[in-house]
C-alpha cells in the first residue's frame, strides 16, 4: 500500500508540477502577458483624483502595444534582470515599467509622459 501511495505521488508531481517548471524557464521574469490599464494620481483639494491613461498590452514576442489613441502605437520591450519592463520606439519610448512589490504591477515613466508617473496593473491575459 505503502508503494502504490509513494508511486501515485511521484506521478503527480511528474505530471503537474514538470509542466510548470518548464513554463517559468519560457518566462524567468515571470511577466504576465496581456493588457495592462495605466492611471495618474494627483492630489488635490487633499484627495487625491485618478485619471485613466489609456493601456498597453505586452505580447510574448516582444512587443507592445500603446492603446491610448485612436491608433494603437507599437514598439518593443525587454525585460531587465529585476523584471522592469524598458520599452523602445512608439508611444513609449525610453521608457520603463519598474516592478512593485505587487503581482502584475508596475510604475510607468517615460519622456513624454503627462503626469509624473502612471500605475498599470494587468487587467487580462
Amino acid at each position: 500500500m505503502n508503494r502504490i501511495f509513494l508511486v501515485s505521488i511521484i506521478a503527480f508531481l511528474l505530471f503537474s508540477v514538470a509542466p510548470l517548471t518548464l513554463l517559468a524557464q519560457n518566462n524567468p521574469s515571470g511577466l504576465k502577458y496581456g493588457k495592462y490599464s495605466c492611471t495618474a494620481s494627483k492630489y488635490k483639494n487633499g484627495a487625491y483624483e485618478y485619471i485613466p491613461r489609456g493601456a498597453f498590452t505586452i505580447a510574448e514576442n516582444g512587443t507592445y502595444s500603446y492603446l491610448g489613441f485612436e491608433k494603437p502605437s507599437t514598439g518593443k520591450y525587454s525585460v531587465d534582470k529585476t523584471g522592469n519592463l524598458l520599452f523602445a520606439g512608439g508611444y513609449l519610448n525610453n521608457g520603463k515599467a519598474e516592478k512593485i512589490d505587487r503581482p502584475n504591477k508596475f510604475f510607468l515613466v517615460f519622456p513624454t509622459i503627462p503626469d509624473n508617473r502612471w500605475t498599470c496593473t494587468c487587467v487580462e491575459n
